[in-house]
């Protein structure tokens, strides 16, 4: 019995999920997330009672049982079956039975089934019992049998036979309450128009009585009735009579001659032959129309086409969408969506808004407009160059071949220890920089890439690879306080550590990850030491050359190529194909720009919309799928150089201290340089004599770091850094109330 049944249960739940709605019926769709509810009415150990329970259990439905009929009451309301079956075996349990459920008005929402004794009724060609059975709602018979196997197939037959049916009643009365109460007109006509259903809101917008429209036509039920759009009208009655839905907007005149514009939306009812049965037409009155006018004066011409060539973008398409619900919305509602135009026709979609007089903190507003506006041009600062002769390639030649990865005996034992933390998020960039004469890119770097196999994916070997770091390293100015190349080994470290963490790990491809990290080794060379704007402001060549767009930003990368083309020893990408080569630089070149200070809004925007909105897609560390894999991870490795660029608030709080203080410096002297040549002062807070360090570093967390690392832990998972920000953030508050409460006027440089 027990491998009976459990062979029935698996034909009978393969037939429960596997069967599909191929017409979308809307009934069958809901049906299929009701649960199959049981109440049993039997005595005490009775084996049929027992039967339908061990059923329903290995079914999974809910299924409760009233062991009396005094607690019947009770039972139907706390548990609310939809299924009941009684044992009506007994001509006492029969009357009780009777009793009971002629005193129920609802039993059109219940399925009873009841249960006979199978030798009585094989005795009689008429069971008495059963009429006054069927006169109070039951519907079913179950000849008694103690198989749970055939009780199974019972409770199958009910759920998708007469259940179903229950069911679909109970919906239609649902739906005929929300369609008569809807304050949109709906009517339901036959295939030849005439209507067999109106609502209160068709009574009301046309001043008729729904006996006066029933069974007539909507222009025939009252000869004023008339229409207004007739080549409308006629495009509409072609549309549904391919069972195509129609949506539009036409007028007609009431019989009290007034004019009433619809906003239409008709539907044709296919039969289970694929014929049309009936249309139901749902109006609203939504008054005059909207001026077209107004919603056509952006151009939705769908494409430019050049011979056999159509040339749209995705950004016309959305413009043609919101035209179209422009053409069926109310004026108001088409009114907003011209709003909508209007900010869609900006080519800065991901940037946010800043209104500068919001920003009360004056610190604050120095900072957006130093590192993020742009200014008048005036002059250049002359930029930095630097050789490379041939000895001190020749005397890393030697040195290299003796290596094998990186463990050289001529390095200092101490250097070899403090790389092998590079792993770890308290790395200490600033010590390697002593221990390597402030050159701690080129060891540092080649340690990172060894790990990541960058030689293998780039196929070169590990002394081109050391030249070319080399090569970056030397020109990045060693008198730069902080755009030197300890600062680019300390971006390469953190996006190395954000590469190895479990949410990225798995995401980006071998190649994005080396794109990653070479763009983090040059994305400062050749770094003056002043910002966009003080290149603006000079008047400089290089403002000049870029436009005053990512002027040092494209400086940077343009120079890291130039460099890397002109000695083979040193090129990295000299064996590679034309399309990976071409693949790397664009990413590279992307990457880099991505650090532009002025554009920090906007990424942070994009990453929020892009990944942070839609969580399912890399929560699991997976490589995601579909056609967005390249933006989405393009998006994904620009705010991760981002983060990386601007760590130093994240890093523990000695290193912190140093780096606030190295870009405060940095600062000071283009201030002294703007001074001293007339130029604008584009951070007049950053004056060596009156800076308060503290505060502007509470300034810049406010603005740059705590959000963007609070977005950034979402994705990715980093309380170490978390931690740091809020302790420094700690810190830094408690140096300024400290300074403001000792020596409001001093200077603040030293900390």
């Amino acid at each position: 019995m027990g491998s009976h049944l459990s062979r029935s249960t698996k034909a009978f739940e393969s037939n429960r999920f596997s069967k599909t709605d191929s017409e979308g019926n809307i009934f069958t769709r809901a049906l299929t997330r009701q649960t199959m509810s049981i109440l049993l009415i039997f005595g005490k150990d009775d084996k049929q009672g027992l039967a339908f329970l061990q059923a329903a259990k290995q079914a999974k439905y809910k299924c409760s049982v009233a062991k009396s009929m005094d607690s019947l009451a009770s039972y139907l309301a706390e548990q609310a079956p939809n299924v009941i079956i009684a044992d009506a075996r007994e001509t006492e349990k029969v009357e009780n039975l009777c009793k009971i459920f002629d005193l129920i008005s609802n039993k059109e929402d219940f399925v009873l089934v009841a249960v006979r004794d199978s030798v009585k009724a094989e005795s009689s060609l008429v069971d008495p019992n059963m009429l006054p059975l069927i006169k109070v709602g039951f519907t079913r018979q179950f000849m008694q049998n103690f198989d749970p196997g055939a009780c199974l197939a019972e409770l199958h037959f009910i759920e998708h036979g007469e259940l179903q049916n229950r069911f679909r009643f109970q919906m239609a009365r649902s739906f005929i309450t929300a369609v008569e109460n809807s304050n949109d007109s709906i009517e339901i006509t036959t295939r030849r128009n005439n209507i067999v259903y109106v609502n209160s809101a068709f009574e009301q917008l046309f001043g008729c009585q729904r006996k006066d429209a029933i069974g007539k036509t909507f222009l025939t039920m009252n000869t004023s009735i008339q229409e207004i759009d007739k080549s409308v009208i006629d495009s509409m009655k072609a549309q549904m009579r391919q069972g195509i839905s129609w949506k539009g907007i036409y007028s007609t005149f009431t019989k009290d001659g007034k004019t009433v514009t619809h906003r239409c939306n008709a539907i044709p009812i296919l039969g289970p032959t694929g014929r049309i049965e009936n249309f139901v037409v749902i109006r609203k009155d939504i008054g005059a129309k909207p001026n077209v006018n107004v919603i056509r004066r952006i151009s939705l011409s769908g494409g430019k086409t050049r011979g056999n060539l159509t040339i749209e973008a995705p950004m016309t398409k959305v413009i043609q969408a919101i035209a179209e619900i422009q053409e069926t919305c109310s004026p108001s509602v088409a009114e907003s969506l011209n709003k909508v135009l209007e900010m869609l026709g900006t080519t800065e979609l991901y940037i946010p808004t800043i209104k500068f007089d919001d920003v009360n903190n004056e610190m604050t507003n120095e900072l957006l407009q130093g590192l993020m506006k742009r200014r008048t041009m005036k002059r250049y600062l002359q930029h930095s160059s630097h050789t490379v002769d041939d000895e001190d390639v020749l005397a890393y030649e030697k040195y290299l071949a003796s290596i094998s990865l990186l463990g050289a005996n001529k390095m200092s034992p101490k250097v070899q220890d403090l790389l092998e933390q590079e792993d770890r998020w308290d790395f200490n960039i600033i010590e390697l920089e002593k221990l390597t004469d402030q050159k701690p890119l080129q060891y540092l770097a080649v340690k990172i890439c060894v790990k990541y196999k960058v030689m293998e994916v780039l196929k070169i070997d590990l002394l081109t690879l050391f030249q070319w770091f080399r090569m970056i390293e030397l020109h990045y100015s060693v008198s730069n306080p902080y755009h030197s190349s300890t600062h680019a080994g300390d971006v390469m470290q953190a996006s190395s550590y954000f590469l190895n963490l479990d949410c990225i790990k798995n995401i980006l491809s071998p190649d994005e990850k080396v794109a990653v990290l070479l763009a983090a080794a040059v994305h400062d060379v050749d770094h003056p030491g002043k910002t966009n704007s003080y290149l603006i402001n000079s008047n400089s060549p290089l403002a000049l050359l870029y436009n005053d767009l990512s002027v040092l930003e494209s400086h940077h990368v343009s120079f890291a190529f130039r460099l890397t083309h002109q000695d083979s020893r040193i090129n990295i990408f000299k064996n590679l194909t034309k399309e990976d080569y071409k693949n790397f630089r664009q990413q590279i070149i992307d990457l880099v720009l991505a650090t532009e200070m002025s554009k920090h809004m906007e990424h942070m925007s994009r990453f929020m919309h892009t990944i942070i909105d839609q969580p399912n897609e890399h929560a699991s560390s997976q490589l995601p799928t579909g056609s967005d894999v390249s933006e989405s991870n393009t998006v994904i490795k620009r705010m991760l150089i981002k983060c990386s660029d601007i760590s130093n608030s994240a890093r523990p709080r000695h290193l912190a201290i140093v780096w606030a203080e190295r870009i405060a410096e940095e600062y000071f002297r283009q201030t002294d340089d703007e001074k001293a040549q007339g130029l604008p002062v584009v951070m007049p807070h950053f004056d060596r004599q009156l800076c308060k360090i503290p505060k502007t570093q509470l300034s810049f967390m406010g603005l740059f770091i705590n959000d963007m690392f609070e977005v950034w832990h979402t994705f990715c998972k980093i309380p170490e850094l978390i931690g740091n920000i809020r302790s420094n953030y700690e810190y830094w508050k408690a140096q300024d109330q400290k300074l403001q409460r000792d020596s409001p006027k001093s200077s603040s440089v030293s900390l």
